[in-house]
């Protein structure tokens, strides 16, 4: 799950935040028509997350993204939090082995539980 976060900092809708001198990962949000725009965020030594909305259903306004609202908070918050602190490195992921056994994972033509393995 971390790797997947990670893409999304290093190449994704919060590249933004790849220029920051830490390893960092997490994913952007936002809800049809603007009204909701968040970013959920983290180092391998913590977490933060940050919505921006309105307390009614309410546009923030048109593209008012995920990325574009929510994004410059987490990373100003961030960049003061994490100044002169060690930044810590993400565990690497185990190296996957060829393995004789398939496994069978949730695809959208297979309703869940269908004969599925782990």
């Amino acid at each position: 799950m971390t790797t997947m976060l990670r893409e999304v900092v290093l190449h994704g809708t919060a590249a933004a935040a790849a220029k920051m001198p830490y390893p960092l990962a997490g994913k952007t949000g936002t809800t049809n028509d603007f009204t909701d725009a968040w970013f959920v965020g983290f180092s391998p030594n913590l977490t933060c997350g940050v919505w921006v909305g309105y307390d009614e259903k309410k546009s923030l306004g048109n593209k008012e993204t995920g990325a574009r609202a929510a994004l410059p908070i987490w990373m100003q918050f961030m960049n003061i939090a994490l100044a002169g602190k060690d930044a810590g490195e993400f565990p690497a992921l185990p190296t996957q082995q060829n393995s004789a056994v398939a496994h069978k994972l949730d695809t959208p033509d297979v309703a869940p539980g269908d004969g599925e393995t782990h």
